[in-house]
């Protein structure tokens, strides 16, 4: 498996939503959905990930605003900016709410595919929200907010947080009493495997062994092979 963009730990930072191939409101904070119905993004719905992320292809209506407090990562974005927000939106949210950015990294989300899109991440304490462009994208290509990451393994930066109901310290085990209807999958990336344990609103906890996740997200989940 290769890696374009900074990896995060484990598997890599772009196995999130476009991860390797995949890494903030007073904001409304969503409302864990333990046995819910609600609807997981569609790329999160496969065992197997997918070659690389699709990007949303429409943009909210609205521009984000800052808000007071803290950016509460949610199942389908952060805050006001939904995933599919334009990358000058939703990083002008996080610079007023959370300041600059402790490191950024551009480039191609799979240098093994040809068609790969180009990729942006920006990194706030142990967490990075990514974005990327559409397939054959450059560095100038408009980009869109398409996954978010939390390295559970690093401090919390003290203006993002996750949404209520959401542990940053728990196991699969624990994972699985609080969200009944959530699953647990072994995702095999050549010699090795990752465990992802999907919520039914969309979070998800990934680990590199059964017991313990390491980071958990939002997004569309994908690998670079």
């Amino acid at each position: 498996m290769a890696i374009s963009l900074r990896a995060l730990g484990g598997v890599c930072a772009l196995l999130l939503v476009t991860a390797c191939g995949t890494t903030p409101p007073p904001a409304s904070t969503a409302t864990p959905p333990g046995n819910s119905p609600s609807t997981s993004p569609s790329a999160t719905g496969s065992p197997s990930p997918s070659t690389s992320g699709s990007v949303p292809s429409s943009s909210p209506s609205a521009t984000p605003t800052p808000t007071a407090n803290a950016i509460v990562l949610q199942p389908k974005g952060i805050s006001n900016a939904p995933f599919g927000t334009a990358e000058r939106d939703v990083a002008a949210l996080l610079s007023d709410t959370a300041g600059k950015p402790d490191e950024s990294y551009s480039g191609p989300v799979c240098e093994l595919d040809d068609a790969t899109p180009y990729g942006r991440q920006l990194l706030y304490g142990g967490v990075a929200f990514l974005f990327q462009s559409k397939a054959n994208g450059n560095a100038k290509s408009p980009r869109r907010f398409t996954s978010w990451v939390l390295n559970l393994d690093q401090p919390q930066h003290p203006s993002i947080k996750l949404a209520d109901g959401y542990p940053a310290d728990t196991t699969f085990a624990k994972l699985k009493r609080t969200f009944p209807a959530g699953k647990l999958t072994k995702i095999a990336l050549g010699e090795s495997a990752v465990y992802v344990f999907r919520t039914p609103a969309g979070i998800w906890y990934r680990g590199d062994d059964i017991k313990t996740p390491t980071d958990v997200g939002a997004g569309v989940m994908g690998t670079c092979e």
